[in-house]
C-alpha cells in the first residue's frame, strides 16, 4: 500500500486538535504536559534529546517517566543508540512499567551489546522479563543462547509463552527445548509452543503436532465471540488456548513439513481438522490440505460448501495445484459461491492448474473493473508466460488505472526469471502512464533487474512524477537508483552521474531517507525533519493521553454491512496514530470505504477510498511501535515501509506474534468479535464513529 504526498487540506487536517477530555489526572500540571508533547515531538522526528529525557525520567510522575523510556526506542536505531546506557540502567528502575519499556526499547534498537542484560532480566517481574524475551526475539541468532537458556529454567507461564515466541525467530528452530512444552498444562504455552514449530514449518516437530492433535486436553469447545482479548497478559488468554493450538497444528502439517514419511499421517489430521468446531481451524487446515495436491481434492470441495465465507474463500484459494488440467468439476465449484473473492480466488487457482475457464474471456470485457482486474491477476502467477501476456498484455491499455496496474504486475515475471524484451518495452512505456500508482508499480518491476540504459527513462519518469499529489511514483524511482547503485554503480557514464547530481533535495523526509545512501545523494541525510507546531503535541497530549489517565477510554466503532465493531483506542500507547485516526473518522474519509483485504484467519484490511490497496489520506505518519501485542483483534496501522502510515488500517483475527513491534498497535476489539469473523473482503463499511 502506498501513500500520498501532504496536501492544504490534509496540514490543516493534521495540525487541528479537538477539544475534549481536558481534565488533568491529580497531582499532574501543564508542566508534565509540556514534557510530554516534547517527547512526543522528538519520537515523531526521530531526533533524540537526551536532556529532555533526563528531565522527563527525574519527574516524579510514572507515566512520563515510561514514556521517556519508550521514547528512546521509538526514535530508531539510527539516532537512539546513544540511548542504550540509560536503557540498561533502567532495567533495574523501581518502576516496573519503566524497567519493562526498557527492554521493549532494547529490542527496538537491537542492540546485541544487551543480550546479557536482557537474559539476566527473565529472572525479574513477568511484566520485565515479557519485554526482554520478546526483546530477545528480535536480536535472533547473537541471542540463541539467552533465549535457550531460559527456556530451560523458566518457571513462570507468561515468560515461557515470550520465550517460545522469541524462539519462533530462530533458525534453525531449537526444536529440543521448544517441543517439552507440547506438554504443559497451560493451555496457552501448549499454543505458544505449537506455533513456534508451525511458523518454522520444523518437519522435525511433525510427528509431536500430530500427537498433540490426539491428546483429549485440546477438546473441541467453541470459543465466545466477544471475549476480550486483553482480559490476561498478551497470548494468556486459556479460554481460546485449544482452539488457537488446533489452527497451529493444522498450519504445521503442510507437505513441506511432514515431507513423504508422515504425508499419510499428517493427511488424516488435517482431513479431520478440516470439520473442526473452530472456523479459524478450518482456514488452516484447508491451506495445508492444498499443499497435498490431487488427494486433497475431496476435503477441499467440501470445504466449498462450509457456512463460514472466509473457508470457501480459503479453500477456492488452495485449488491451484490440485486441480489437473482435465477437471470436469470447475462448473460445480464455481456454483459453490456466488461472491466476488470466491470466484475470483476460484479463477486464480483454475489458471495455476492449467484451466482456461470461460469466465476469463467473459471477465475480460466487464464493465466491472474488478473482474477485468482479476482476470489479469489470474493470468500473472504462472509459468506459463504465453497465456499471462496474451490475458495481461491488453490490459495495459485499460482505461482504469487500477486495472492497468493489476496488468503490469501481471506481466512482470519474478526476479529469478528472465525478462523479455517486449515486456520490458511495455514496462519502459509504462513509464509514462498517467496514473502514479501504476507508474511505481512499473517501476518496481524494473528494479527488480536495475540496469544504467533505463536510468534515463526512469530519471524522466521521476521528473514527471514531480507533478503527482503523492510521493508513490517517486519513491519508486529513489529506490530504483539505490538498487541500480547496489548492483553496479561503475557501469554509470558521467553523463548519468552528473543527471543524478542535479537532482534536487525532495522535500519528503521518506525520499530523503530512500535516497541518502547513495554517495551523489549523501546530503539528502543532512536534512532534518520538522516538527509539527509544539501546542499540537501538547493538544494531542491534553484530548487523548490525559483522558486515559483520568480513567476516560477512547473508543470507535466501524459499522459495517454485516453490523457493528467496537474499538477501544491506545491513546497512551500510540496516541498520534489514535489522533490521526480518530480524525479521518470525523472527517467522513472511511465512510463507505470496503475491507478491500481480508485474509481469512489472518486480518481484514480497510481505509483506502481507491479499493485496490493503494489508497491513502495525502500524508503520512510516523510509527508509534509499543509493547501492546498482536493478539486477536488487534488494530494495527498498515505500511509500505517504515513511517508510511497513512489512513490503511487492519485488525487481526487471531494472534500474530510476527507483527509484534513492526507495525503500530493503535487499539483492539472490545466488542463484535462475531461480526469481524464474518467480514468478506469488498464488505461496505458505512461510518466509522469516533467515540
Amino acid at each position: 500500500m502506498r501513500f500520498r504526498k501532504h496536501t492544504l487540506a490534509a496540514l490543516l487536517l493534521l495540525i487541528s486538535v479537538p477539544a475534549y477530555g481536558q481534565r488533568l489526572p491529580a497531582g499532574v500540571g501543564d508542566g508534565e504536559v509540556g514534557l510530554y508533547a516534547r517527547l512526543l515531538a522528538m519520537t515523531d522526528t526521530r531526533q533524540l534529546d537526551t536532556a529532555l529525557v533526563g528531565r522527563a525520567l527525574s519527574n516524579k510522575w510514572r507515566p512520563l517517566r515510561a514514556a521517556a523510556t519508550l521514547a528512546i526506542g521509538q526514535v530508531g536505531a539510527e539516532r537512539g543508540m546513544a540511548g542504550v546506557a540509560r536503557l540498561r540502567a533502567l532495567l533495574a528502575d523501581a518502576d516496573v512499567t519503566v524497567a519493562a519499556n526498557a527492554a521493549y526499547a532494547l529490542g527496538l534498537l537491537r542492540d546485541t551489546a544487551s543480550i546479557g542484560d536482557l537474559s539476566r532480566a527473565l529472572s525479574s517481574s513477568h511484566e520485565v522479563a515479557r519485554e526482554a524475551a520478546w526483546a530477545l526475539g528480535e536480536m535472533g541468532a547473537p541471542a540463541r543462547a539467552g533465549i535457550t537458556t531460559g527456556l530451560k529454567s523458566v518457571k513462570e507461564h507468561d515468560t515461557a509463552i515470550h520465550l517460545l515466541l522469541a524462539a519462533a525467530k530462530l533458525r534453525p528452530l531449537p526444536l529440543a527445548d521448544v517441543e517439552p512444552y507440547l506438554h504443559d498444562g497451560h493451555p496457552s504455552v501448549v499454543w505458544a509452543a505449537a506455533y513456534a514449530i508451525a511458523r518454522n514449518r520444523a518437519p522435525g516437530g511433525v510427528r509431536a503436532l500430530i500427537d498433540l492433535e490426539a491428546s483429549p486436553a485440546l477438546g473441541t469447545r467453541p470459543q465466545h465471540p466477544d471475549r476480550s482479548a486483553d482480559a490476561l497478559p498478551p497470548y494468556a488468554d486459556s479460554a481460546t488456548g485449544n482452539q488457537r493450538t488446533r489452527a497451529e497444528i493444522a498450519r504445521g502439517l503442510a507437505k513441506s513439513a511432514a515431507g513423504d514419511s508422515l504425508a499419510a499421517r499428517a493427511f488424516t489430521v488435517l482431513a479431520r481438522l478440516v470439520g473442526d468446531v473452530d472456523p479459524h481451524v478450518r482456514v488452516n487446515a484447508v491451506r495445508s490440505l492444498g499443499t497435498y495436491g490431487p488427494i486433497a481434492k475431496p476435503s477441499l470441495i467440501y470445504a466449498t460448501h462450509d457456512y463460514d465465507p472466509n473457508v470457501r474463500i480459503a479453500a477456492a484459494q488452495s485449488f491451484g495445484t490440485v486441480l489437473s488440467a482435465d477437471a470436469t468439476d470447475l462448473a460445480a465449484l464455481w456454483a459453490a459461491d456466488t461472491s466476488l473473492v470466491y470466484r475470483s480466488s476460484l479463477l486464480t487457482s483454475a489458471v495455476r492448474a492449467g484451466l482456461r475457464p470461460p469466465e476469463l474471456t467473459q471477465w475480460a470485457s466487464s464493465p466491472d473493473w474488478r473482474l477485468r482486474a482479476a482476470v489479469a491477476s489470474a493470468g500473472g502467477d504462472t509459468l506459463d508466460r504465453a497465456f499471462a501476456m496474451s490475458r495481461a498484455a491488453p490490459l495495459t491499455l485499460d482505461p482504469d488505472p487500477r486495472v492497468r496496474e493489476s496488468a503490469y504486475g501481471a506481466i512482470s515475471p519474478s526476479a529469478s526469471m528472465p525478462l523479455e524484451d517486449t515486456v520490458h518495452a511495455l514496462l519502459v512505456k509504462g513509464l509514462r502512464d498517467p496514473d502514479f500508482y501504476v507508474r511505481a508499480t512499473v517501476i518496481g518491476a524494473l528494479a527488480d533487474r536495475p540496469a544504467a540504459a533505463d536510468l534515463s527513462a526512469i530519471l524522466a519518469s521521476y521528473s514527471q512524477a514531480g507533478r503527482d499529489s503523492a510521493n508513490d511514483a517517486r519513491l519508486a524511482a529513489i529506490q530504483y537508483v539505490a538498487a541500480l547503485w547496489k548492483k553496479d554503480s561503475a557501469s554509470l557514464n558521467a553523463t548519468s552521474l552528473a543527471q543524478l547530481a542535479q537532482t534536487p533535495v525532495p522535500g519528503d523526509p521518506l525520499e530523503r531517507s530512500a535516497g541518502k545512501g547513495i554517495p551523489v545523494w549523501a546530503k539528502w541525510g543532512a536534512v532534518q525533519p520538522t516538527a509539527r507546531p509544539l501546542a499540537w503535541y501538547e493538544g494531542v497530549v491534553r484530548t487523548l493521553v490525559m483522558s486515559v489517565f483520568v480513567g476516560k477510554t477512547v473508543n470507535a466503532t466501524i459499522n459495517t454491512v454485516r453490523g457493528p465493531i467496537r474499538l477501544e483506542l491506545f491513546g497512551t500507547d500510540a496516541p498520534i496514530t489514535a489522533w490521526n485516526f480518530l480524525s479521518l473518522a470525523r472527517s467522513g474519509y472511511f465512510r463507505n470505504t470496503r475491507f478491500h483485504r481480508v485474509v481469512p484467519n489472518f486480518v481484514a484490511q480497510d481505509g483506502d477510498p481507491r479499493d485496490d490497496g493503494n489508497g491513502g489520506p495525502g500524508y503520512a505518519i510516523r510509527d508509534e511501535m509499543n509493547p501492546r501485542r498482536y493478539e486477536r483483534g488487534a488494530v494495527g496501522m498498515a505500511l509500505s515501509g517504515p513511517d508510511t502510515g497513512g489512513s490503511q488500517y487492519f485488525i487481526t483475527h487471531s494472534p500474530q506474534p510476527h507483527l509484534d513491534g513492526h507495525y503500530t498497535v493503535f487499539g483492539r476489539v472490545v466488542r463484535g468479535y462475531d461480526i469481524l469473523d464474518k467480514i468478506v473482503q469488498g464488505d461496505l463499511i458505512t461510518t466509522v464513529d469516533p467515540k
